[in-house]
């Protein structure tokens, strides 16, 4: 029974994808728990299936078998459309390449995830203004992505996955994609919102000094958990 801290419980979890007539077990009986406001960092070399858990815990695909649940719902017994609305609502996802939309402002690629979720305007521009203000971007507001450098790109990704207040925070290599001093400059924010705001986060990285930063520091290998280690607990 999960508990009432619980936030997120994989348990068995397996995801398979066919490739010609091979069945390739991306994950394989993976099971973890996230409590609220942990912050907890995946490792592991290139192709041990750490992204394709990120997928799963985060609502955007189903295990072929074993159970994903998110705040005691099960997401893998929910409809498409429903999974949509958790994706919407309770998940923010920052990626290694940023996915800002480019024909978007700054103020505008962060307000999109309220408007999405039914917010009218007059209430998504404000929120939207006070995080960009939070993560040192409210000089930026009117300009373009292209315009920014990767980690004004990554900072506003960053706002964009929290505006909507989710429960948990989705991670691919943030820093994956950028220079060190901007790699720890995306790392301190993380840190410093995880702390202020409770957010949990769900990480999946290959830098040492990412994974230092977390609560806890999970391994995994050929599709399965190989270790999990705690680094030190949350303040």
């Amino acid at each position: 029974m999960m508990s009432a801290t619980t936030l997120l419980e994989a348990a068995h979890v397996q995801r398979l994808y066919r490739t010609g007539d091979t069945d390739v077990r991306a994950v394989s009986d993976v099971s973890l728990t996230l409590s609220a406001g942990d912050f907890v960092a995946l490792v592991g070399p290139s192709g041990c299936g750490k992204s394709t858990l990120l997928h799963l815990c985060g609502a955007m695909g189903r295990p072929n078998s074993g159970t994903v649940r998110l705040e005691s719902v099960a997401l893998d017994s929910l409809t498409d459309d429903a999974l949509t609305e958790v994706r919407r609502t309770r998940v923010g996802f920052v990626f290694q390449f940023f996915n800002l939309l480019p024909t978007l402002t700054v103020l505008e690629n962060v307000e999109l995830p309220l408007l999405l979720a039914g917010h009218r305007a007059s209430a998504a521009a404000p929120a939207a203004r006070t995080l960009l203000q939070r993560v040192g971007l409210e000089a930026r507001l009117g300009h373009y992505p292209r315009q920014l450098s990767g980690g004004e790109m990554q900072r506003t990704a960053v706002a964009r996955a929290l505006v909507h207040r989710p429960a948990l925070l989705i991670a691919d290599e943030p820093t994956g994609n950028l220079d060190s001093e901007n790699g720890r400059r995306v790392l301190d924010l993380l840190v410093e919102l995880n702390r202020e705001t409770g957010v949990t986060m769900l990480l999946a990285t290959h830098a040492p000094e990412i994974a230092a930063a977390a609560h806890r520091v999970i391994r995994m290998r050929d599709g399965r958990i190989e270790s999990e280690t705690a680094t030190h607990a949350p303040v």
